[in-house]
């Protein structure tokens, strides 16, 4: 058994770029290139602490289609065990068409699939014995998991002893008081909460990130960090302690599919080693940076000596 499990959601990414508008009803665009990968918050961070050196377990659901087959083929793949990984004849497997425009950016087509019955009990007790931190990926999209079903994962995690941590899907049309409903009961039972700035201000209708970071700790929260993208990390502690941590500066961004995924698998790895929670963030944002060099999720993630290697020579951060 690993000390670091990662429990949420899984799908197959289909990636096409180059992508900058789409046709009209009934009208034809033509793009470069189409990648199939594994995707979603738990497997895509799962496999970029794979490829840091850092083995992880991971509880999700797919469907006993062949792109179920195909994630669990790419776990193995890894040297990942995959028995973690329900599979649900009921359903199909969750699938994201992912559109890359020429600056990197992206958006989603999405269906749920498997990731709305992951539930309590694809959790079992003795997975949670002898963890070291236990990462909830995906909320906002797991409609058997999110909320209180969330709330009793991580208070279970907690009374096992490890340190908790949940991290969101940015829904763009998701009603605040869906956020809310979703989100708000697990807080009180978070040691960490990182959602990005978009899915923080959707949950909390501020955009101030102090005030944001404030206000999730006033619902229970510990600690939290909001992830910046381009502008890196911002932490406050459970003492209230701020700090932004700048992203590292790249030559050239490829594909930010994956991004926060990346940075989550590199904040990860800080707190197993113990790290401050703000240097933890700036190697998120280290694996992160490599991350979206390469097209998918975790295609740019390079063995952890190689992070740091980078972070050492300061890498335009």
């Amino acid at each position: 058994m690993n000390d670091v499990l990662v429990i949420g959601i899984a799908t197959v990414d289909a990636i096409a770029r180059t992508i900058d508008e789409f046709p009209k009803p009934g009208g034809l665009r033509f793009f470069d290139q189409l990648a199939l990968s594994t995707g979603g918050c738990a497997i895509n961070c799962s496999l970029a602490l794979a490829k840091l050196g850092v083995p992880c377990d991971t509880i999700a659901r797919v469907g006993t289609d062949m792109l179920g087959d195909f994630v669990v083929a790419e776990l193995a793949r890894h040297g990942m065990a995959t028995d973690g990984i329900v599979r649900d004849a009921s359903t199909s497997t969750a699938f994201s068409f992912a559109c890359v425009a020429s600056s990197g950016e992206r958006c989603f087509f999405h269906t749920r699939g498997a990731d709305d019955r992951l539930c309590p009990a694809d959790v079992p007790p003795e997975w949670l014995g002898g963890r070291q931190l236990v990462f909830v990926a995906g909320t906002m999209v797991m409609e058997a998991l999110d909320g209180e079903p969330t709330a009793q994962v991580l208070a279970a995690a907690r009374a096992a002893g490890a340190r908790t941590l949940l991290d969101t899907v940015y829904v763009e049309a998701m009603p605040r008081a869906q956020w809310q409903r979703r989100v708000l009961p697990a807080l009180p039972y978070v040691d960490y909460f990182v959602p990005s700035h978009a899915e923080a201000t959707a949950i909390s209708g501020l955009t101030d990130v102090a005030a944001i970071a404030r206000d999730f700790q006033a619902c229970g929260a510990r600690n939290v960090v909001i992830k910046l993208g381009a502008e890196g990390a911002f932490c406050r502690s459970a003492e209230g302690v701020e700090q932004h941590v700048p992203a590292f500066r790249v030559p050239q961004v490829v594909d930010t599919t994956g991004a926060g995924d990346c940075w989550s698998a590199g904040f990860l790895v800080g707190l197993r080693e113990k790290l401050p929670m703000a240097e933890a963030a700036r190697l998120g944002n280290a694996v992160a940076a490599h991350g979206i060099q390469a097209s998918g999720a975790t295609a740019g993630v390079k063995p952890l000596g190689d992070v740091r290697a980078f972070m050492q020579r300061g890498a335009g951060s």
